[in-house]
């Protein structure tokens, strides 16, 4: 079965929770593409998390996201269905 695929922008912030010292965020925006276009589900996406701990060079677990806008800007086709 097909899926469709959307491209995406999601602005977010990072912060480091392992310091002592309160830091302020770091903003960016990640653009990629997702299966779905539900912003519930963008958001609590394992996939894109791993992705934007990966720009920072941090691991998953040593940070704290929040996503602050997510912006479904079109559908880009479908998966292909091989099987």
């Amino acid at each position: 079965m097909k899926k469709p695929i959307f491209r995406v922008f999601v602005s977010y912030s990072i912060k480091k929770t392992s310091s002592k010292v309160d830091r302020v965020f770091k903003s960016g925006v990640i653009d990629t593409f997702v299966f779905t276009s539900n912003k519930k589900e963008i958001e609590k996406d394992e996939e894109m998390l791993n992705r934007i701990c990966y720009l920072h060079k941090v691991k998953r677990d040593k940070v704290e996201i929040l996503i602050n806008n997510v912006d479904v800007e079109a559908q880009y086709g479908e998966t292909n269905d091989r099987f």
